[in-house]
């Protein structure tokens, strides 16, 4: 079966499981108390370098396509008082643990994260260095928007000691661009790309989007080869998800025409054999690099992991999350910030944290949790690594799910031998379908919505 015909087939819907279990399963019992409390417990001594994530919810307009957690507002004296809050929950998280800690990765994300001020986001890097260290060669990332972004704001960062960046792209296509109310030329990203590379910003990447009103194979392909050309490190290409019933201001979009199924299914096969062609290599799912970036050259050296920020090769024994609809990892548990902006800054000043769901892990998630992870970040599972880590016969434990393996291991996607599951260089497209095999919540009645696989 080729390419075309097999990403025709796996076109489904499924979790992007940067959790297991995934969000649909977590739960509004557990709050800040229950927080506070595994903070304590995980923290009580130094650990492995932990991850930091930071939302920043605010853009200054609405992308319609938009399926992140925002404000829209032109008022930047907005990001005021809510700058105060996120340093009040680091504050009140570091507090909480035992021990000073290290951070290995720090991530700002949102909305629009340079809708703050030079001064804002050298406030807030500054309250980050005064209650975490950080470790040698941590990576410190940040996404931007480049119709709203300066220099200034990047000579900032950079000096602060964030090296990584992600630019929104989506498609350069003038006609996409107005219906999604994304107006944004080649030559403006060009520009914002150099002036990146030229203050040193390493591991550069774009975020584009197939599926979008008025996309064509002919104009996308138009975009893969500017994008191609502009020769960013890595390339995150997203299957754009039409849930106006989640998100109302997508129904703007109703009044253009789609690509169907079948465009769509093309448009993505074509990107994937021109990335291929031209110097990019599958990371996995929807994720390309150069071969010469840290990103790919983690497969080989096992070192690739996957959190709440996607790909990363600098695990985090630990996630905190901090912001709006934030979310941490501590201690096998998942905790979730409120989402509301004002809501949050309420609930941080009153009570110095803002969490409001999560999940507990039971045995079976963590083992679970494990094989997804083996799968999605090293693409091989050895039987022997599951023995040493839970005393248990693989082969005994999942003897069904082996089983429903047997089509991907026919098609060339995986081979299962006596000791592991090892997948392709072609499987690594078609991960997530491959993670869900062992997703035991999947039979379970739910109102979850899922974007395509593919």
């Amino acid at each position: 079966m080729g390419l075309k015909e097999l990403i025709k087939k796996y076109s489904t819907s499924g979790p992007r499981y940067t959790s297991y279990p995934t969000a649909p399963q977590w739960v509004e019992t557990l709050e800040i108390d229950s927080y506070r409390e595994q903070l304590k417990k995980i923290f009580s001594e130094k650990t492995e370098p932990i991850s930091l994530y930071i939302h920043i919810p605010f853009c200054e307009a609405l992308c319609y396509y938009c399926g992140c957690n925002i404000q829209i507002t032109k008022d930047h004296s907005r990001s005021r008082s809510y700058l105060q809050a996120l340093i009040q929950e680091l504050k009140t998280v570091t507090g909480v643990m035992k021990t000073r800690q290290t951070l290995s990765q720090i991530s700002w994300g949102g909305g629009t994260p340079t809708f703050m001020t030079c001064k804002e986001i050298e406030t807030l890097h500054q309250a980050t260095l005064e209650v975490f260290d950080i470790a040698e060669g941590a990576e410190v990332s940040i996404e931007i928007d480049p119709r709203v972004t300066t220099r200034e704001q990047l000579s900032t960062l950079r000096r602060l000691g964030f090296n990584r960046v992600s630019l929104g792209v989506q498609d350069f296509n003038e006609a996409v661009q107005k219906a999604v109310n994304r107006i944004q030329s080649v030559e403006l990203t060009c520009e914002m790309l150099n002036y990146c590379r030229e203050v040193g910003f390493q591991g550069i990447n774009f975020d584009l989007m197939y599926g979008l009103p008025l996309q064509t194979r002919d104009s996308f392909h138009k975009t893969l080869e500017q994008v191609i050309s502009l020769r960013p490190d890595r390339i995150a290409l997203y299957n754009y998800a039409h849930l106006p019933s989640l998100r109302p201001h997508q129904k703007i979009m109703d009044q253009f025409e789609m690509p169907d199924i079948h465009d769509r299914l093309a448009i993505f096969t074509e990107a994937y054999q021109e990335f291929t062609q031209n110097g990019y290599r599958s990371i996995g799912m929807d994720h390309f690099a150069l071969e010469t970036d840290e990103l790919f050259l983690a497969i080989e050296k096992e070192t690739l992991y996957r959190n709440f920020m996607g790909y990363t090769v600098k695990r985090g024994s630990a996630m905190i999350g901090i912001g709006a609809s934030a979310i941490g990892e501590v201690g096998g548990s998942y905790f979730q910030n409120i989402r509301e902006a004002k809501i949050y800054e309420e609930s941080v000043v009153s009570q110095g944290l803002a969490s409001f769901r999560g999940c507990l892990l039971t045995q079976d998630d963590e083992e679970r949790k494990w094989i997804i992870q083996q799968l999605m970040c090293k693409f091989i599972l050895r039987f022997s690594d599951y023995k040493a880590l839970f005393g248990k016969d693989f082969k005994s434990q999942f003897e069904k799910e082996l089983k429903d393996l047997s089509d991907f291991s026919s098609e060339g996607i995986l081979t299962v031998s006596f000791e592991a599951i090892s997948i392709s260089d072609l499987g690594r497209v078609f991960i997530r379908n491959i993670a869900m095999v062992f997703d035991a919540y999947l039979t379970v009645p739910t109102k979850a919505t899922y974007s395509k696989t593919l």
